[in-house]
């Protein structure tokens, strides 16, 4: 089985280094890694042309979703990656994945997320683990997958692309876990398959977040599917949310240190996110 990794960004220059960086050092390298550029305008599309191993291409319409959706069309192999520009992977993760799709009856798979700007990474995989375990094996009802560390087989992909929703109320990685449900396609969660990602979505203002947090129920009511999964989910990323955006904002990810200086400035500036 060969691989493509799937990156889509905009305005990543801060993030896409380590990314890349983390793919170079697999003890399996993919077989071919694409990165969409939606508009960025610093240094990104620079960054990407750096990496000899990188087919960069371009999505003009602006929003993940079609980011996404133009990379896993370009891409050539049976088993596609998809990742976010913050995302770094562990070094065993291309060799995880192949391990999990020696299943056939697997159609995509997503694993657990550490957060690498908080103390004891790569470690601390177990705080989403401890709320997203449970739901995978008691919520049958619950298809999931995160962009940020997931992969699906092409042929899957192939199955569901032209049902898939564009609706950017909902989040694309969920909606496509949906369709893949709904036709009875298996998604595993495999605690394995790990992956740090920044905390940066703490950075945003509470009515930004709320709207965020509010998709996942948006996106599983609109397939007529039971949203208490989804709240538990949305109250354990809210509660983190709570808890440890006093905590984000004392980082400065420009020095990679803490202070109550850093806080009491206001600490960091939300991203301008691609549009949903």
């Amino acid at each position: 089985m060969k691989i493509s990794i799937v990156i889509p960004v905009y305005n990543e220059e801060d993030y896409l280094n380590a990314c890349l960086n983390a793919i170079a050092n697999q003890t399996v390298m993919p077989d071919e890694v694409i990165v969409v550029d939606n508009n960025s305008t610093d240094k990104t599309v620079k960054i990407a042309s750096s990496y000899p191993f990188v087919k960069l291409i371009n999505e003009p319409i602006q929003g993940v979703l079609q980011a996404r959706t133009r990379g896993f069309n370009e891409a050539k192999y049976e088993i596609m990656g998809r990742i976010d520009a913050d995302t770094i992977l562990s070094p065993n993760w291309v060799e995880c994945v192949l391990e999990v799709f020696k299943d056939n009856k697997i159609a995509a798979v997503t694993g657990a997320n550490s957060f690498y700007e908080w103390p004891f990474s790569p470690h601390n995989h177990w705080v989403e683990h401890i709320f997203k375990g449970p739901l995978y094996k008691y919520a049958k009802k619950f298809p999931y997958l995160f962009g940020t560390n997931m992969a699906i087989k092409k042929n899957a992909w192939n199955a569901v692309k032209n049902e898939l929703c564009e609706n950017r109320t909902m989040h694309e990685d969920l909606d496509l876990a949906i369709h893949l449900y709904k036709r009875n396609m298996k998604i595993l969660y495999e605690r394995k398959l790990l992956a740090g990602m920044s905390a940066r979505r703490y950075d945003d203002s509470p009515a930004s977040f709320r709207s965020y947090m509010k998709s996942y129920t948006t996106t599983y009511k609109s397939h007529g599917l039971p949203i208490v999964a989804p709240r538990i989910a949305m109250a354990g990323y809210t509660l983190g949310y709570i808890i440890l955006k006093p905590f984000r904002s004392s980082y400065n990810p420009q020095d990679n240190t803490y202070s109550v200086k850093h806080l009491l400035k206001g600490g960091n500036k939300a991203r301008k996110h691609p549009m949903h």
